[in-house]
């Protein structure tokens, strides 16, 4: 991966942002990109995303410009 990963609106993402997918709440739980571990295993199959958590659907993994993927707030410090 050449860039920094990206919402949709061109937001960059972080760990720990808070989101919304659909209708559902949820967390960055981690960013996953071809220098990831476990890339050529597991994840080249699904491509280039995020590990999101949240109370309605648990774990997701999502490609990084899902247009239901939506920012909402960085992460409280």
């Amino acid at each position: 991966m050449k860039s920094e990963p990206t919402y949709c609106a061109g937001d960059r993402i972080f760990e720990g942002d808070a989101v919304r997918i659909g209708d559902w709440d949820g967390v960055v739980e981690s960013i996953i990109t071809s220098q990831s571990s476990g890339w050529a295993d597991y994840w080249q199959d699904k491509g280039e995303g995020v590990m999101l958590t949240g109370p309605a659907f648990g774990r997701l993994y999502t490609n990084f410009h899902d247009e239901d993927l939506v920012f909402v707030r960085r992460k409280d410090p």
